[in-house]
């Protein structure tokens, strides 16, 4: 009986682990990069200086830059940048810009179905601003380091 006991603590220590880590595995593919067309002067932004210009509150860099922002529509690199610079969820982000719609006083980014197409969009126009998964492929474009 006792066997029995310590072999079913085993198994549930041994599923505990798994679980932690592959949430850790997740969280490690969840990184994203901020990447901005290579005309962008500035190669830092602050995080207070992303939120502000993704939630449409700076149309201008702190370089005095122009700025124009894209984002993905939906998925795992989407919803870590949100909850990572804009501390907002998606539903959120979504509901923010509506009421901003319904308000007048804002339009929200242009959005992208895959990393790849925001990629080639960022890299095309000038002043552009975006996010990816830290391992897509950025080809053509500069990453902004946020301190």
């Amino acid at each position: 009986m006792k066997s029995i006991k310590e072999f079913n603590r085993l198994v549930i220590l041994l599923a505990l682990v798994l679980a932690g880590s592959s949430l850790l595995i997740s969280s490690a593919n969840a990184a994203v990069t901020v990447i901005a067309n290579p005309d962008i002067s500035d190669s830092s932004l602050s995080g207070s200086d992303i939120e502000n210009i993704f939630l449409g509150k700076k149309k201008s860099l702190p370089s005095g830059q122009k700025v124009k922002v894209v984002t993905l529509k939906n998925g795992a690199s989407h919803d870590e940048f949100l909850s990572s610079y804009l501390k907002k969820s998606a539903s959120q982000f979504s509901a923010f810009w509506k009421r901003k719609i319904v308000d007048g006083t804002g339009i929200p980014p242009k959005s992208f179905a895959s990393e790849a197409e925001l990629v080639a969009y960022v890299k095309s126009k000038s002043g552009t601003i975006g996010y990816i998964s830290s391992d897509t492929p950025a080809d053509g474009v500069k990453t902004i380091a946020v301190q």
